[in-house]
């Protein structure tokens, strides 16, 4: 009897958590924004966290709120958040990291190291680059009934599923600091309208930005040499001057639109010992795609129109991915891997290279065989 009566009394004693906090009083954090005052070099942390006002019955509606920290470092700035009204702030949750154009110019795997070792933080959320006054923006947002925070974080996942751009997480940008080979282009956004838009990439190399930015399509031809499409992007555009269907000594070539859905893209890197010294490359793609509009439309997509166009697709491709090549090259950026694949797979000629000093001189082509899937039969 004694011994179930201490056994008793050992449960009461072990029930609940001494340091619990209600969920009420955490600040968990949705958006944290990075950005440094151009005259004072001040680093600034914009915390946005989501509230419910009028909750009740499970019911309620969100609210962002903007809390602005500054401070001679990001680690000092982010302390402050314990001596205000609005904190103490809880990162564990935290769904996007915003940067500025200008905090992304310095360095900053150095002024976020400390992250990977900081409690109660998401280091496997995504980064990306905002092209305009972040901190107004989220000023701008805080107090609304249409938190910023859902919207964006909405959009940046659309990116990724729909292979229009790659996410990063903020631990793999830190550490791609300590690897050559890890080259990363963060997206790149900018405010429209009333929603976000997708404007390009920044490129970054060993963890800091090149200041060297791709354009939509260029994202977009980066993303197909990658190998990372699928049926749910539609692409779209013009051959200019294509003379595919005319007859000799006809009316002057036109432009032909054209539209279809990625079904499949596989790439290839060849490497090739070149009389320079340098390796030879080639970024072959093989791009199946179904057509939607292609100049004359569907119903003349004979087999022989089918071939013609084919052939300038491919044209029209390994000339914007030329010219992304061109733009990778020129930042000393390799986010397609080709160091990887030289260094897995041709190790004698890896030894040779100085790799940040030959990227940029390489020759690097590439190989479009574009396959039109819904072609009429013979």
């Amino acid at each position: 009897m004694k011994k179930a009566a201490m056994g008793m009394l050992a449960l009461l004693l072990l029930t609940g958590c001494w340091d619990r906090m209600p969920i009420r009083d955490l600040h968990m954090v949705d958006i944290v924004g990075l950005d440094r005052e151009e005259k004072s070099g001040n680093f600034v942390v914009d915390i946005v966290n989501t509230i419910l006002s009028k909750t009740g019955q499970g019911q309620g509606e969100p609210i962002s709120e903007t809390s602005e920290l500054k401070g001679p470092s990001i680690l000092e700035a982010v302390g402050k958040g314990e001596y205000i009204d609005e904190g103490r702030f809880v990162g564990i949750s935290t769904r996007i990291y915003l940067m500025s154009e200008r905090f992304a110019s310095h360095e900053p795997f150095h002024d976020l190291a400390f992250v990977l070792q900081a409690p109660y933080t998401s280091i496997n959320s995504p980064v990306v680059v905002y092209e305009g006054d972040m901190t107004k923006l989220l000023k701008t947002q805080s107090g609304t009934r249409k938190p910023l925070t859902k919207k964006m974080n909405d959009f940046i996942k659309a990116l990724e599923r729909n292979e229009i751009m790659f996410n990063v997480s903020l631990m793999y940008l830190i550490l791609s600091y300590l690897d050559p080979l890890e080259d990363v282009a963060l997206p790149l956004l900018k405010q429209y309208d009333s929603g976000m838009e997708l404007e390009g990439a920044l490129l970054f190399r060993d963890g800091t930005s090149t200041g060297v930015k791709l354009d939509q399509e260029q994202v977009r031809m980066m993303m197909i040499m990658k190998g990372r499409t699928n049926a749910r992007q539609r692409i779209s555009g013009h051959l200019p001057g294509s003379s595919v269907g005319k007859q000799p000594n006809s009316d002057p070539a036109e432009d032909v639109d054209f539209g279809f859905s990625a079904k499949k893209a596989l790439t290839k890197i060849t490497v090739q010992p070149g009389s320079n010294g340098l390796p030879n490359v080639s970024v072959g793609v093989q791009l199946k795609i179904n057509t939607f509009e292609i100049g004359e439309g569907l119903h003349l997509l004979k087999p022989d129109y089918v071939n013609q166009m084919e052939k300038e697709l491919n044209k029209y491709f390994e000339k914007k991915a030329a010219d992304t090549i061109e733009m990778l090259q020129k930042a000393n950026c390799d986010v397609l891997g080709i160091g990887k694949q030289i260094k897995a797979f041709h190790p004698s000629l890896w030894k040779s290279l100085n790799w940040r000093t030959d990227y940029p001189r390489m020759s690097i082509k590439p190989k479009f065989d574009v396959q039109i899937l819904n072609a009429d039969p013979e």
